[in-house]
């Protein structure tokens, strides 16, 4: 009796094993290859149209949804976003293709962030250039630890970008994941949604004129801006309440007389901190803005510092250029002091000491 039972119930076993061992989970896909929205972008407004662009969508929900697409199709292309609410950006290039700026908390339009990198080499102790003279008391940059001076940035590249806020994604899921045997049902319940933006550049050149005197008797001119923003919040495209320290380097001279010359640099800005991204003239409040000059004189040894706290009525703005132009009101003298090397006898000339210092509001 036990062996017919047996002889029953093993065969019964192993047909529940086969049959549950055939059953299959079910199959699920990703919806990215079914793109419901199309992007039109109009780059009129930047000095080129680029190559290729970046367009990032955060959920406005600040559940860390987003999709981001880098494309060569930078006037129109097809995008998969989730059902819901989001706020885009769209810049020109990839991130990786800007040197300069970095770009963080790229998950949410509260914090998505573009801003200016260190410079890699952060350069030796001089208060003038880089400490507490060359920063206005209430202006706050970070200082770094090995030197107890200011922290250096690199300047960005230039820059064009648009938001769309607050669009409605009104089909589609709002996860990424739909079942395989109902695909086709998904794609037939698409609804087109067509968006427009017209990035504009975020950021502007600052370009800056010195009057000098006797340039003849320079040897070399290094400088710093203090008081530019850090950087750009790119949900919102207002300018970011930190600020930084700028080098001013590359400059130029243009003799204007056989004694009057103007020293002459530009570099690229996001701007003055916490302020809203327009090309409105009253928008440049420059107020916090210091500049730091050095110049080693022919001799190499002696060295001048100048200081110039600037304000908005020595500023011009161009608006079809994108340049705020910085002209110093005053005229730097530059003292006569022999070439390195000659013999330097001239009973009239008083000897130079190095190291001085001036501090001028204009």
């Amino acid at each position: 009796m036990r062996e017919k039972l047996h002889s029953i119930l093993v065969p019964a076993l192993l047909l529940v094993l086969v049959l549950t061992s055939c059953e299959r989970r079910e199959l699920w896909v990703y919806t990215d290859e079914f793109r419901q929205v199309e992007l039109f972008t109009d780059w009129s407004q930047c000095d080129s149209r680029p190559d290729g662009m970046t367009a990032w969508f955060m959920s406005e929900s600040l559940d860390g949804r987003n999709r981001r697409i880098t494309t060569a199709e930078v006037e129109h292309t097809w995008l998969n976003l989730p059902r819901g609410r989001f706020t885009g950006v769209i810049f020109d290039w990839s991130p990786a293709e800007y040197a300069n700026q970095e770009f963080s908390g790229m998950t949410r339009p509260d914090s998505a962030l573009v801003r200016v990198r260190p410079a890699s080499v952060q350069p030796e102790p001089d208060n003038d250039l880089y400490g507490s003279l060359a920063v206005p008391s209430d202006v706050h940059i970070p200082l770094v630890d090995s030197t107890g001076m200011h922290l250096l940035c690199v300047t960005p590249d230039p820059m064009c970008a648009d938001t769309l806020k607050h669009i409605e994604i009104i089909t589609g899921v709002e996860g990424d994941l739909i079942p395989w045997d109902t695909r086709e049902e998904y794609e037939a319940s698409l609804v087109t949604q067509t968006f427009y933006c017209q990035p504009k550049p975020i950021t502007w050149d600052l370009r800056i004129l010195i009057h000098v005197k006797g340039v003849q008797f320079m040897h070399s001119i290094q400088g710093t801006v203090a008081g530019l923003a850090e950087g750009m919040w790119l949900g919102s495209l207002e300018h970011t309440t930190s600020t930084c320290l700028h080098p001013l380097d590359k400059w130029q001279v243009q003799f204007l007389t056989d004694s009057t010359s103007v020293l002459m640099t530009t570099i690229h800005t996001f701007g003055l901190p916490n302020k809203i991204q327009t090309r409105a003239e009253d928008d440049f409040d420059l107020s916090s803005l210091r500049l730091n000059i050095r110049i080693l004189l022919r001799d190499e040894e002696t060295v001048l510092y100048y200081h110039f706290d600037v304000e908005s009525k020595n500023v011009t703005i161009f608006e079809d250029q994108l340049v705020a132009r910085v002209e110093i009101p005053i005229e730097v003298v530059l003292p006569y002091v022999d070439a390195k090397g000659s013999a330097g006898f001239d009973a009239t000339v008083t000897p130079w000491e190095p190291g001085g210092s001036a501090s001028v509001d204009i």
